[in-house]
């Protein structure tokens, strides 16, 4: 039995497919104080007041940046999971941050057309900065 009374069966009948309301990705860290002065003193990120943990806009999604007791160090896996930016200039982005981040890869135009950039951020994830090819 579910919330209100709804079985696995009526559940399951009333929804065909998921449907998201908003995207809410957390990252979490050992220094989550850190991490946030770098998505929005370095990245320039639009913080998002009336939070209790730094959160940030990433279009019609959110970053929300916490402390995890179970997080500590560097992210030893950061191909794992990457952020993803789709930005109008990739290249003037990358020479702006030139001197602030750790680039992963420099910017490079794609077989598809748009030109990828990665950089890591304080706690080793990686973000990439994509410019998609105009249409």
């Amino acid at each position: 039995m579910f919330l209100d009374g709804y079985t696995l069966e009526t559940a399951q009948r009333r929804i065909i497919a998921m449907r998201i309301i908003e995207l809410t990705v957390m990252l979490a860290s050992s220094e989550p104080e850190r991490l946030a002065a770098f998505y929005e003193n370095v990245l320039q990120l639009e913080r998002v007041p009336n939070y209790h943990d730094p959160v940030f806009q990433l279009g019609g999604s959110l970053l929300r940046i916490i402390h995890h007791s179970a997080v500590h160090g560097t992210n030893q896996m950061p191909a794992r999971c990457q952020l993803n930016l789709f930005v109008a200039d990739a290249i003037a982005e990358c020479a702006r941050l030139t001197g602030q981040v750790t680039f992963v890869r420099p910017p490079e135009r794609e077989p598809w057309g748009g030109i990828v950039a990665t950089l890591a951020d304080p706690d080793g994830n990686y973000i990439q900065l994509i410019q998609t090819p105009p249409k």
